[in-house]
């Protein structure tokens, strides 16, 4: 059941995002509904469904919105969701306060890593000013923890029933 609601919320993040680039292309980036399907899984589930998520939502990225080299998202989005996930497992991130810090941090992460692994390999990409990208980091630690929130609840009240 987890793995269909998975693909469920990386279709929902792949339409957003199609959505985003067909309405206001310019602020589409400001915005990485993958990474929070990546987030939610991690500290969830855990590191290694954390990574399969990562590397799946990587994938999606890398083959649909991506530049000439595939993989690069998906080995970001697979080394952090082992990072969120183990994290996840080791200290309590349920709070609005701890989750809203992990999407902070994971955004920034992201951007680095990425920017990192595209000049090991020699790649150009389009890098974000240190302001983009801390509006981007704020952008997704809010919608995401409203959309934590509404997952959580949706989810929890199916248990309770």
């Amino acid at each position: 059941m987890k793995v269909l609601w998975t693909a469920f919320a990386l279709t929902s993040a792949l339409l957003v995002q199609s959505a985003l680039g067909q309405l206001a292309p310019g602020q589409a980036r400001l915005f990485d509904p993958f990474l929070l399907v990546l987030v939610y899984c991690a500290l969830t589930r855990g590191e290694a469904f954390g990574m399969l998520a990562g590397g799946a939502a990587g994938w999606i990225q890398d083959i649909l919105f991506g530049g000439r080299v595939l993989g690069l998202s998906g080995l970001t989005k697979v080394l952090l969701g082992f990072g969120v996930g183990l994290a996840g497992s080791r200290f309590l991130l349920t709070s609005t306060g701890a989750r809203t810090l992990v999407l902070l941090v994971t955004t920034i992460a992201d951007a680095l890593l990425h920017r990192w692994l595209a000049a090991v390999f020699d790649v150009p990409t389009l890098e974000l000013s240190p302001s983009a990208l801390l509006t981007r980091a704020t952008v997704n630690a809010v919608l995401g923890v409203v959309s934590f929130g509404v997952v959580d609840r949706r989810l929890l009240g199916e248990r309770r029933a």
